[in-house]
């Protein structure tokens, strides 16, 4: 991970645009969401997002949602815009992002490219390489999406195009509640399709996060304009074994199998066993939730304590991830400062003569205009400064002349350097 992480431009912030953005804006990130219903935003930007309104549909709106921004990269999370032809509302997105100088395009697709599954056994792996299915429509659609992408590159945007699997994970917002199987079969809603035969393949909500962030860093360190990669987990496995074992695991009866030849359009079957040997070997990257038991053991977790832990990524580059739910790795906290009164010196605080340096405590909603700079050491505050606004973290500087304002639950603390030390 870059020691300064550029801007990002979250364009269509749903569920795995918002985890990207809370993950960027905990590591003291510029980000700027872009959505149509900017009111379900609002706890983004409280965190120090920018929020910006986008309507894909209309023609030059993309250029004005990067603007202001020095080189951002631009991740495109749009689902298929209704009313346009195929692959023109990326173009127009990949183009805006080329024309203010964006550092990389990383578009989210999917692994649906590779067509349907039914007929099949569909054990066979699949990576960048297997052929695709131009044939079937919405491997077309999205097939369409990503030729748009490679014609931009062409012209020198380096991009990265992602095919995903399922994605899963707990809720995150009370608008976005969790993503998976766990849900479905808790509904009833939940099918095996001939007898849970067909393998599919998954990822977790933040190793996706960990992946799109990894091929942002790898685009703009490598000479590559276009990279592509399949994004699933380390254990693609046959629908009945997942379904199995997470039944039992919630005490709840395995789901009803179905013949697929019977299911509606809309339940189309397109499993895949996907290799993520590429991903992991190029993006030098090991997923700290490598199977479903690891990422159901999490979504467990917030489920019981109710709470969606922070995903800081900004020390995690300097060692690889180790798996399983306690993988995501976050700064080393540092030593509990003595209880001392705001705006106490720190060194007479310690016993000693004093430093020019002062203890600041904001708590929850309170704001400072800083006369000198100053270091974050606990708790999360949005940072403004000449009209941008982001959020930062422990361990984050903090210029001279900016404003601050606590957006966490708890009280945040600051060291304030004199103006002339």
């Amino acid at each position: 991970m870059q020691q300064t992480i550029p801007p990002f431009v979250i364009l269509g912030c749903g569920y795995v645009g918002t985890r990207l953005a809370q993950s960027l804006l905990a590591d003291g990130a510029q980000v700027r969401v872009c959505a149509r219903r900017t009111t379900l935003l609002e706890p983004l930007h409280a965190q120090g997002a920018q929020v910006h309104y986008l309507e894909a549909s209309r023609s030059h709106q993309f250029g004005p949602a990067m603007l202001g921004l020095d080189q951002p990269i631009v991740v495109y999370s749009i689902p298929g815009v209704i009313g346009m032809p195929q692959g023109e509302a990326v173009r127009r997105a990949a183009s805006a992002a080329l024309r203010v100088h964006a550092r990389a395009f990383i578009y989210l697709g999917s692994s649906a490219v590779y067509g349907r599954s039914e007929g099949n056994s569909n054990s066979d792996w699949v990576d960048e390489d297997s052929s695709t299915a131009p044939s079937d429509p919405e491997a077309a659609t999205r097939l369409a999406d990503e030729a748009a992408v490679a014609s931009i590159a062409q012209s020198g945007l380096r991009t990265v195009v992602l095919r995903l699997a399922a994605i899963y994970g707990p809720a995150l917002a009370s608008h976005l509640p969790a993503r998976g199987v766990r849900q479905r079969i808790r509904s009833g809603q939940y099918r095996l399709f001939d007898g849970g035969r067909y393998y599919f393949s998954r990822i977790f909500i933040d190793d996706l996060v960990r992946v799109i962030r990894a091929s942002a860093d790898h685009a703009l360190s490598s000479g590559s304009v276009l990279s592509t990669y399949v994004v699933g987990d380390d254990h693609p496995c046959p629908q009945l074994e997942y379904v199995t074992w997470l039944s039992d695991h919630m005490k709840l009866p395995v789901p009803p199998s179905v013949d697929s030849h019977l299911v509606g359009a809309g339940q189309v079957i397109r499993g895949r066993r996907l290799n993520n040997a590429r991903l992991k070997r190029e993006l030098k990257l090991a997923l700290s939730y490598p199977t479903y038991r690891e990422g159901e053991a999490q979504i467990d977790a917030c489920e019981q304590t109710g709470s969606l832990p922070p995903l800081r990524l900004r020390d995690a580059a300097a060692s690889t991830p180790q798996g399983g739910p306690q993988g995501t790795s976050t700064p080393p906290a540092l030593p509990p400062l003595p209880t001392a009164q705001s705006g106490a010196d720190l060194g007479e605080t310690l016993g000693g003569t004093a430093l020019g340096c002062q203890l600041l405590r904001l708590s929850t909603g309170e704001r400072c205009d800083l006369t000198g700079p100053g270091m974050i050491l606990a708790g999360y505050v949005s940072v403004s400064r000449r009209g941008q606004i982001e959020g930062a973290g422990p361990r984050t500087l903090i210029p001279s002349g900016a404003s601050v304002f606590n957006i966490g639950p708890d009280a945040a603390e600051l060291l304030l350097f004199s103006s002339k030390s």
